[in-house]
């Protein structure tokens, strides 16, 4: 393994040891049901039928299930399989961030997965488990980043003609912003994320976080409706 590997590309090669003699990690298939074979399926041949675009979101969703609470229960190599079929999804979350702050990309990728780790410990759900723990990991990060903008634009006492766009436009920076300004809950960010941004509906939503379909559309109407006044504010 490379010294000069960043901490995500250090946790695609431990992935892919673990899909190698004399490792060969595996899940029954029968753990997760169809349409996965009832035999032993290996970490990569089950990362490439996760990615496939015809793998219906539910069957995501057990399958992560079982490798959470296999990692939670084991830690270890399953706590590996697991970041590592999460590291796509691990990659886009914090893609802007890591392309804004180059120098900076290795710290953001540690704190990232040290995150997950904490996520994990105290993860309890059953519905949407890989954006879940995705947005829960990434979240951290993306505020502390945004605290960080937001206190340099602070010190800078006029904008550089040659500055690069501030990404106040990407909807993880707003969301991450306005919760470190107080402007919403993190619980807020994640409904307006999930129902705006990854595009689940408000019923399942609510169904998945037991509340009724009304309160929720309440709960996030309010929300959006700071949110909005809160940009206006800073675009005056």
């Amino acid at each position: 393994m490379s010294l000069h590997q960043s901490p995500f590309d250090a946790l695609e090669s431990s992935f892919r040891l673990l899909c190698e003699p004399p490792t060969n990690i595996a899940i029954n298939g029968a753990e997760v049901g169809w349409p996965l074979p009832p035999r032993l399926v290996p970490l990569d041949e089950l990362r490439g039928r996760l990615l496939h675009p015809a793998t219906p979101f539910e069957v995501r969703d057990r399958v992560m299930l079982v490798l959470a609470r296999k990692a939670k229960s084991s830690g270890g190599c399953w706590t590996v399989a697991l970041a590592g079929l999460l590291l796509p999804g691990l990659r886009a979350s914090i893609g802007p961030l890591t392309r804004l702050h180059p120098r900076e990309a290795a710290d953001i990728e540690a704190e990232t997965l040290a995150e997950l780790m904490r996520v994990l410990a105290a993860f309890d759900h059953d519905d949407r488990v890989a954006a879940r723990l995705v947005w829960r990991a990434a979240r951290h990060t993306r505020e502390r980043t945004a605290r960080e903008l937001t206190q340099a634009a602070k010190r800078e006492p006029t904008p550089l003609p040659a500055a690069p766009h501030r990404p106040w436009g990407h909807p993880d920076f707003v969301l991450a912003e306005a919760v470190a300004a107080g402007v919403i809950t993190a619980a807020e960010a994640e409904l307006i994320g999930d129902t705006r941004i990854d595009g689940r509906s408000l019923c399942a939503w609510a169904k998945a976080n037991g509340i009724p379909d009304g309160a929720a559309r309440m709960r996030r109407m309010r929300a959006e409706r700071r949110l909005v006044e809160w940009i206006v504010k800073k675009s005056a």
